[in-house]
């Protein structure tokens, strides 16, 4: 399990305005479900978190990215796993604030491009990819700048209706537009652009998933 970040902090730490992050912005980076008042919520979305450190091989000189760090919860794990983090955002200013508070090291970068080729063992998506309508382009990237062998963790919701019924009832119904597919979908086009497909988690359980979280290897 990783260390949760208390609620209290994540509140003080989202609770400054920033300019241009409207509240649009702020449901798409999920901060109302990690302040969200039902215990259960904020169990599930931490536990995605704990399943995606269980998939992480780890390696103290490697070098891990987090695509969407969104306000940089994963961010602490990640520093303990690898030797060197990168993160990457739309919006940074919370997770940067988060990392100073904590004092984790880590490299905000503007653009995929300043990574080098080949250079990374992991990359963390976690509730992204659904964002995004030019999935290609960033498949390539991915490509590009993991090692040969290096890991692909993806996470995502499952859209199916007792994910909407859920979101329905956490008070979120009205939101949501900004998902563009579900993690069925993602997991297929990953595959079909090369990575090879491994582990598959569903959360909260087997049989009712709201999420699913999927291990991917780039090929040699």
């Amino acid at each position: 399990m990783i260390t949760r970040i208390p609620r209290h902090e994540i509140e003080t730490i989202t609770s400054t305005a920033v300019e241009d992050i409207t509240e649009h912005d702020r449901d798409e980076m999920a901060i109302p479900t990690y302040l969200h008042a039902n215990p259960l919520i904020r169990w599930l979305m931490w536990k995605r978190y704990d399943r995606l450190a269980d998939m992480m091989e780890g390696n103290a000189s490697g070098a891990a990215l987090e695509f969407g760090c969104g306000i940089g919860l994963f961010l602490p794990e990640l520093s303990r796993q690898y030797g060197t983090v990168y993160a990457i955002d739309l919006f940074p200013h919370y997770a940067q604030r988060m990392a100073a508070e904590k004092g984790i090291r880590v490299h905000f970068i503007q653009d995929l491009d300043d990574i080098e080729a080949a250079s990374l063992d992991v990359i963390v998506a976690a509730d992204v990819l659904e964002h995004i309508e030019d999935l290609a382009a960033y498949q390539q990237q991915f490509n590009r700048i993991l090692k040969p062998g290096g890991q692909l963790l993806v996470s995502g919701p499952t859209e199916n209706l007792l994910y909407k019924l859920g979101r329905l009832v956490a008070g979120f119904g009205d939101k949501g537009d900004y998902h563009h597919t579900n993690i069925y979908h993602l997991i297929d086009a990953i595959e079909k652009s090369g990575f090879r497909k491994g582990e598959v988690i569903n959360l909260p359980l087997p049989f009712a998933p709201l999420f699913q979280l999927c291990a991917f290897r780039k090929m040699q």
